[in-house]
């Protein structure tokens, strides 16, 4: 009889060991060169909030970032351990790894463990989720939280019970805190709970049976829970989002190469999705309105700009569910592998360069390492805007020894103009560091009192400026006369 039980086990097992393998590879690829790019500026904004004093991060909290709280209080077990790239991004890695796993759970419920394999190994070889499996902040978490919404959803249609529809209600909220414009995914949660209540065929029965009622108290749920943060980010939709734009046409081709590398390598995931959409049965009930939420954003951004490839990775799971499912279905099952070996090897190109020093949209590292090797003893700097310093400082040995004129030792407001010009007293350079093009772009803040100040002195001139992407930097110079 023991002998029998285990017989029955064994296989069992088995058949769960390969969904483990996309989280391997996630947690190896994720971690292929992980240091070796530059922190740019959101993520030194993380690092430096996470490693903060829990007053000084409220009172960041009070002006900006207020959607990201959560995950700033994630990281501050992690930067107390520290603040490098390696462990900052971390996190993240981790994420894409549970994400990767959850993948291949939702292919086999839906569709096949062959189809969920399959989708799960092409997810982790997208260009996009490695890039933001690097990324020290909240898109991967995000993320997984939505695969794991997802597949509690689909757990609660099958077994009808209270707790999950609670615990889908728990994951949403969870989706909100970790950033409000991920509760899309309630759209296409709703959607695919419409097509399974439809009148289901006789002779092929669903499995899957919501339950309405359980399903709207879910999303009451889930409401009351992000109803305290949606009031109290609503203040701050100007700051968090002004930088953005009205979509264009060409938005579409931008999120493809985002998402693969390349145009060509888009136009081969879409046509795989379109083989799975037709060939994935339960799996496109999910999956499909699940995926179309990046042109949805597109859409709404026509008239309020919220759209943003890294905004919607948290659809890109089930673009890689609908892909898998598609390269299950072609025959002989052979040529399926060959075509996921085929779009990963034409994705690796794009993985090097996402991984080399200055591909992120600033260049903090070398910036830092420049600023530090120019400064002389008595050295000041003027971080415009005022919380500039958030978005720059991460490499901090570069500005540890530099006069900081935008605050006043152990205050949280900047100086005002007077403040900032009395401070300059005995001051013989001035580093100003900012992003932004200077007179080129509406990022860059001109109307900065301090600046003003700065620019309006006779005494001062501006020697050299040089860009580190994004950010630059430049030296005002006291000039003797």
């Amino acid at each position: 009889m023991g002998v029998a039980e285990k017989g029955r086990v064994r296989p069992r097992e088995r058949s769960r060991l390969p969904e483990a393998i996309p989280a391997a590879a996630a947690m190896l690829i994720g971690l292929w060169g992980i240091t070796t790019p530059s922190f740019w500026r959101d993520e030194s904004v993380s690092a430096l909030a996470a490693a903060m004093p829990l007053g000084d991060l409220w009172h960041l909290l009070d002006s900006i970032d207020r959607v990201h709280a959560l995950y700033y209080l994630l990281l501050r077990p992690v930067a107390a351990f520290s603040t490098g790239e390696l462990a900052m991004r971390l996190p993240s890695v981790v994420a894409t790894a549970a994400a990767a796993y959850g993948i291949t759970v939702l292919g086999r419920r839906l569709a096949t463990p062959g189809a969920g394999l399959l989708a799960g190994l092409l997810y982790v070889a997208l260009p996009m989720v490695s890039r933001y499996a690097q990324e020290a902040r909240s898109y991967a978490i995000v993320t997984a939280v939505a695969v794991l919404a997802t597949w509690v959803l689909v757990e609660a249609t099958r077994r009808s019970g209270r707790r999950w529809y609670l615990a889908y209600g728990a994951c949403l909220v969870l989706l909100g805190w970790f950033h409000v414009y991920a509760l899309l995914l309630v759209l296409a949660h709703v959607v695919t709970v419409l097509w399974w209540r439809r009148a289901p065929s006789p002779s092929s029965p669903s499995p899957f049976r919501p339950d309405a009622v359980r399903f709207a108290g879910a999303l009451a749920v889930a409401v009351a829970g992000i109803a305290p943060l949606a009031l109290l980010a609503a203040g701050q939709r100007e700051a968090q989002l002004s930088w953005l734009e009205p979509s264009k046409l060409t938005d579409v081709a931008w999120f493809g190469e985002e998402l693969a590398g390349t145009v060509g390598v888009a136009l081969l995931l879409v046509a795989l999705m379109l083989l799975g959409t037709f060939a994935g049965g339960r799996l496109a009930a999910v999956a499909l309105p699940w995926a179309l939420l990046p042109f949805v954003s597109m859409a709404i951004s026509i008239v309020h700009p919220v759209f943003n490839p890294r905004y919607v990775l948290f659809a890109v799971p089930a673009m890689a569910l609908l892909a898998g499912a598609g390269l299950n279905a072609v025959r002989p099952r052979a040529l399926g592998w060959i075509g996921l070996v085929l779009v990963a090897a034409l994705t690796v190109p794009t993985h090097l360069t996402i991984r080399e020093p200055d591909r992120r949209p600033d260049n903090l590292r070398a910036m830092a390492a420049t600023l530090l090797d120019r400064q002389r003893p008595g050295d000041a700097v003027l971080y415009v805007g005022e919380n500039r310093r958030l978005f720059a400082a991460v490499y901090e040995d570069a500005y540890r020894n530099l006069r900081d004129l935008t605050h006043a030792p152990g205050r949280r407001t900047p100086r005002t103009a007077a403040q900032f010009t009395a401070a300059l007293e005995g001051v013989e350079r001035v580093w100003l560091v900012t992003g932004g093009r200077k007179h080129k772009s509406r990022d860059f803040v001109e109307d900065d009192e301090r600046y003003l100040a700065l620019m309006a002195n006779r005494d001062f001139t501006l020697k050299s400026t040089e860009d580190f992407g994004y950010s630059w930097f430049g030296l005002y110079v006291r000039e003797r006369r």
